[in-house]
């Protein structure tokens, strides 16, 4: 990374951001377990829960940044978790709760959690403007990390189900 920016700082700074977002939004108990750094040119989304459900469809999000540093926050989990949440932030429960609306609370979720995590890194001197979110739906992805100078992935328990967030980040 070509920014003078402590990984550690920059994994502290995306753990708070989440379960902050959690926390507030969500009103959820969100648990950090662990990070992995990875490389290479491409990345297949995590494994959400593969002992309890193997055909699990995967929600993933993501919200880039750009700015003296760049990147993209992605929130992976499942469909059985993107429905709890969603429950749980708009109040809506059985039949009413519809796919749209899910998705809709899954790219506000990663939107704020990756506008928290860039304030984090704007009160550092390293300001950047987001994107809006992007919501994918599916079984298996992969990411294209080509151009990016370090990635991260992040495993969370978020009320006893499995979340993971990926950071990609390239210097200005």
């Amino acid at each position: 990374m070509s920014v003078s920016v402590p990984v550690e700082q920059i994994h502290k700074y995306l753990s708070h951001s989440l379960i902050k977002v959690f926390k507030t939004i969500a009103h959820a108990k969100c648990e950090f377990l662990g990070e992995k750094a990875y490389n290479g040119s491409q990345t297949l989304s995590p494994a959400i829960d593969p002992s309890r459900d193997p055909n699990t469809h995967i929600l993933a999000s993501c919200v880039a940044f750009a700015g003296e540093i760049n990147g993209v926050c992605y929130l992976f989990m499942g469909n059985r978790f993107a429905f709890h949440a969603a429950k749980k932030v708009t109040g809506i429960e059985g039949a009413e709760l519809d796919e749209d609306t899910v998705r809709d609370v899954c790219g506000e979720l990663t939107n704020m959690f990756a506008g928290t995590f860039k304030n984090c890194l704007a009160d550092l001197g390293l300001p950047s403007t987001s994107t809006i979110p992007t919501v994918m739906q599916g079984k298996r992805m992969a990411i294209n990390t080509a151009g990016t100078n370090d990635q991260f992935r992040f495993s969370f328990e978020v009320d006893g189900f499995p979340i993971f967030a990926d950071l990609l980040l390239s210097g200005s």
